[in-house]
């Protein structure tokens, strides 16, 4: 049976990097794998939203993830998370990274964000778990790395070897980036024992 992740989060946060790292992991545990995206306006801070399926016994024939089905949401920012819950299972697992980051059109008049945001992914009725992505990362001394964190939480749940999600890394980033993501991965999972 095929799993299905969905990454979400606006421009400039790594969603499709994420996505990525996810996908050749999956590549490397020698599991079917497919991936999609949809980066619109996301070098303006627009929505960016990536589809990660995989199976490690049957083939997964389409990247794109029916309404309702995702099994895993990682929300980089709660607001488009938030935006994106209708597509999440009711039992589906939601890591959110409670830094908001505030769209250019709340700056409009008539415009806010909404100051309960977290709370109403809380009431969705989905196992909602707030990842410190962010502000982890900006402890490692690299703020770019709180996509590797919410990954390194999400792992906690997934199947995959420990060794795929290292060399996935390894793979898919700079080398000069990489002994970084790999001490955000394991903080990633850190934050989700200690809950």
């Amino acid at each position: 049976m095929a799993t299905n992740v969905l990454l979400t989060g606006v421009g400039g946060q790594g969603i499709i990097t994420a996505s990525t790292v996810l996908s050749q992991a999956c590549r490397l545990a020698g599991w079917q794998v497919k991936k999609s995206e949809v980066h619109g306006m996301s070098q303006r801070g627009g929505s960016v939203n990536s589809y990660v399926r995989y199976s490690a016994d049957e083939e997964v024939a389409s990247p794109l993830i029916p309404e309702g089905e995702a099994d895993f949401l990682l929300a980089f920012e709660p607001l488009e998370g938030l935006r994106q819950i209708k597509q999440v299972a009711q039992d589906a697992v939601v890591f959110v990274d409670d830094r908001r980051i505030t769209p250019v059109i709340v700056n409009l008049p008539g415009f806010s964000y909404p100051p309960d945001v977290v709370e109403r992914l809380m009431r969705s009725g989905r196992d909602v778990r707030i990842v410190q992505a962010s502000e982890t990362a900006i402890g490692l001394g690299e703020p770019r790395a709180a996509n590797t964190v919410m990954l390194g939480a999400f792992s906690t749940l997934s199947d995959l070897p420990d060794d795929a999600w290292k060399q996935a890394l390894r793979l898919v980033l700079k080398p000069n980036a990489v002994e970084i993501n790999l001490r955000a991965l394991e903080a990633g999972r850190e934050l989700v024992k200690v809950q």
